[in-house]
Formats: structure tokens, sequence, C-alpha cells
């Protein structure tokens, strides 16, 4: 679990440290509206270091919608702070309480390479500006 936590925070930290003209539309608020883009890059980065595919879990409460990763208990939410009730810049966590408030369903796993090639090629371009910003953190086998 510490190792998921770390990796989340600096995947995180990564993003925001993405000049916005590198990232999607949907992402140039970040966290606000961009945790759909920001799960589907998270999974396919945890993926790459070696942790196994998440699912894309899509949660719905009252108007809003949210999407986090998941496997099994293990809940991982870089955007959940985008709500005004939530603090936390990174959720990782066994059964959180405040998921659980959400109608929630696995749609897939939890990587842009899923997608159609237009998707893959814009949510790539991201990934690869965001992965650059962890190059001093983290080593360069994380490309693909």
């Amino acid at each position: 679990m510490d190792q998921l936590d770390n990796l989340a925070r600096r995947f995180r930290d990564a993003i925001e440290a993405t000049p916005r003209s590198q990232l999607p539309i949907t992402m140039q608020s970040f966290p606000h509206g961009a945790c759909g883009d920001a799960t589907l890059l998270l999974g396919h980065f945890l993926k790459l270091q070696g942790l196994g595919t998440f699912d894309y879990v899509l949660g719905e409460k009252g108007d809003h919608t949210h999407a986090w990763i998941q496997h099994g208990d293990i809940i991982i939410d870089i955007t959940a702070d985008q709500f005004t009730e939530i603090d936390q810049a990174v959720i990782v966590a066994a059964n959180s309480v405040w998921h659980e408030q959400f109608t929630s369903s696995v749609l897939h796993e939890a990587d842009f390479m899923i997608y159609d090639n237009y998707t893959q090629a814009t949510l790539g371009a991201a990934y690869h500006s965001v992965i650059r910003q962890l190059e001093d953190i983290l080593p360069p086998v994380l490309e693909d």
C-alpha cells in the first residue's frame, strides 16, 4: 500500500508540473473535471510499474460523477480533492468511506491503450509529457 501511495503521489505531482499546453483540454483544470483521463493515465503508469491492471470505476452521487481506479478493495484516487468535502490530494485506501457514498460500477481496465487510435494518441502524448516530469524521480524504463 505504501508503494501505491508513493507512486500515486509522484504521478499526481508530475501531472501538476506538466505544462497545461501539453495536456488535453479535459485535464487543463486539473484536478477539476480531470478524473476520467487522469485515471486512465495513472492505470497505465501503474501497469508499466509491474503492479498489474486496475479497474476504471465510475461513481455517481446526485448530480456528480467521479472516476477512480481500484484493484480489489484498494482504491486509488488522485483527483478527489476537486470536491469541496475532500482535502486530500491523493487517496489510497481499502474501503474508502467517501467512495462508498457513490453508486459505482467497474467499466473496464484503467488504461488509455484500450481505446481507439485518436484517444491513444491524445492521452499517449499527455502521458509522455507527464512521464518527462518524473524522469528525475523514477528510472526512464517507464517509457513504452
